[in-house]
C-alpha cells in the first residue's frame, strides 16, 4: 500500500510541474515587448514635440507699415525749439507773476512799473500760446490691414482716399500750453484749407459738434492747424497727395 502511494506521488509530480509551467508561461512577457513599447513611446513623443514646435514656428503675417503710419513730421529741431519756448514762457510768467509783481505791489502799489511787470508776466505766455498752438508736430494716418502689406498697397489706398474720406482718420498731434502733446482724431473729410492768424493757420475743421459733447472743465477741441514742410523720413509723398486731395475737394 505504501509502495503504491509512493509511485503515484512520483508520477504526479512531473505532471504538476508541467502544469505549473504551462500555467505560468502564458503570463510571462516576451523580453522584446518592453523594448518595442519604449520605442513606440519615444517615437510618439518626438512626433508630438515636432508638431508642437512646427505650430509655434509657423510664420506669422508680417506688415511693412504699422497701423498708425506717421505721414508728417515737423522736424525734431522745430518741435524741440517750440517745446523749450513754451516752457520758457511758463518760467517767465511764474517769475514775474509770483516774485517780481508782488514785490512792486508791496513797495509802490499799482503804479506804471507794476503794470509793466504784469505785462511781462502775461505777455510772452499769451503771445507764444496764440502763435504756436496750431503748430502740428506729427500726423498719423490710420491704415487698414491690406494697406500695410507693401508700398504698392499703401499707394493704392492713398489714391482711393477721395472715396473713403468719410471713414479715414488722421491723428493730428499739437502741443498744449505746457508743451504736452495733444492728439486730435480728425476725419479726412473734415479738414479744409484756410488762411488765418496772419497765415499761421492753414487748415481748419468744424469742432462745434465735438465741443457740445464735452463738459465745461474740458479743453476745447483743436480746430486750427499749421502744417509746414514735411520732414518724415519713412514715407515720401503721402501727406502731399492728401493735401492735394483736400485742396481739390475745397475748390
Amino acid at each position: 500500500m505504501l509502495l503504491l502511494t509512493a509511485l503515484r506521488n512520483a508520477q504526479l509530480r512531473p505532471t504538476g510541474f508541467r502544469l505549473c509551467r504551462l500555467s505560468i508561461a502564458p503570463r510571462c512577457v516576451s523580453p522584446r515587448s518592453p523594448l518595442q513599447i519604449l520605442t513606440r513611446r519615444l517615437a510618439s513623443t518626438t512626433t508630438s514635440k515636432s508638431a508642437a514646435s512646427g505650430l509655434k514656428t509657423a510664420p506669422e503675417r508680417k506688415y511693412m507699415y504699422p497701423e498708425r503710419l506717421c505721414i508728417y513730421h515737423a522736424g525734431t529741431g522745430r518741435v524741440t525749439f517750440l517745446a523749450c519756448l513754451k516752457l520758457s514762457t511758463i518760467f517767465v510768467f511764474a517769475f514775474f507773476g509770483f516774485v517780481v509783481t508782488p514785490t512792486y505791489i508791496e513797495k509802490a502799489g499799482w503804479g506804471d512799473t507794476t503794470l509793466r511787470t504784469v505785462a511781462a508776466a502775461f505777455g510772452p505766455l499769451l503771445i507764444v500760446g496764440y502763435l504756436t498752438s496750431p503748430v502740428v508736430s506729427f500726423m498719423h494716418l490710420r491704415l487698414p490691414p491690406f494697406a500695410r502689406v507693401s508700398e504698392e498697397s499703401l499707394r493704392s489706398f492713398v489714391r482711393r482716399l477721395p472715396a473713403q474720406a468719410q471713414t479715414t482718420e488722421l491723428d493730428i498731434t499739437t502741443m498744449s500750453a505746457i508743451a504736452k502733446p495733444r492728439v486730435s482724431k480728425v476725419k479726412l473729410s473734415e479738414l479744409r484749407p484756410a488762411n488765418q492768424r496772419f497765415g499761421i493757420v492753414n487748415y481748419v475743421r468744424d469742432t462745434a459738434a465735438e465741443n457740445a459733447t464735452r463738459t465745461w472743465y474740458n479743453f476745447r477741441a483743436v480746430g486750427k492747424f499749421n502744417v509746414q514742410h514735411n520732414k518724415s523720413p519713412r514715407v515720401r509723398g503721402v501727406w502731399e497727395e492728401i493735401a492735394a486731395m483736400i485742396a481739390k475737394q475745397a475748390a
